[in-house]
């Protein structure tokens, strides 16, 4: 699916679970030039981010956490001055908040000063840095409270076998005495 999103002058083009002919066509619209085309066709799975003449061309990695799986999202990043490109298979709730924010000019103050797209294209890398930290801050917490919880389960767990063990002594030591 394409989307495509602005701010003030800027332009974002957003590539989410793409065909191949959806990036053929895009690459193609705005002249992608080949040495790009060849490095998104070498399907690293290392993060790359690469200069050239008047792009930036970013393969990274934005792990995303959820209740039940991990997702493991790759991002394919173009930016030059006239647009970005943002090319991934799973949506990405920060990059859709990001989209959201840009799309209806709510951006924050830090953000006011956004004039050209490769500071919106560093505006954003930060976005999805620190959307990660507050996920991993979150699992985090969850990871403690687990944590507390086992220990907690595991003094009680405790507690029961000693006290499983002191009846089954008594019963023993009664039934000794009884049967003598």
């Amino acid at each position: 699916m394409i989307s495509k999103y602005s701010h003030k002058e800027l332009a974002w083009i957003d590539l989410e679970a793409p065909k191949d002919a959806e990036i053929s066509y895009v690459l193609e619209e705005y002249n992608i030039p080949s040495i790009i085309k060849e490095e998104m066709s070498a399907n690293k799975n290392d993060d790359v981010i690469r200069l050239y003449n008047d792009y930036i061309y970013a393969f990274l990695s934005f792990p995303q956490v959820a209740e039940s799986e991990n997702v493991d999202n790759k991002l394919i990043f173009i930016a030059s001055d006239k647009y970005i490109f943002s090319i991934h298979n799973e949506p990405i709730q920060a990059l859709s908040a990001f989209l959201k924010e840009m799309e209806l000019g709510t951006m924050d103050e830090n953000n006011a000063s956004i004039s050209d797209n490769k500071l919106l294209f560093a505006h954003l890398l930060k976005s999805l840095y620190v959307n990660s930290h507050k996920q991993i801050i979150a699992h985090d917490a969850k990871i403690k409270n687990l944590r507390e919880q086992i220990i907690k389960n595991n003094k009680r767990l405790k507690s029961l076998t000693i006290w499983a063990v002191v009846t089954i002594i008594v019963i023993i030591i009664l039934y000794v005495f009884t049967n003598i």
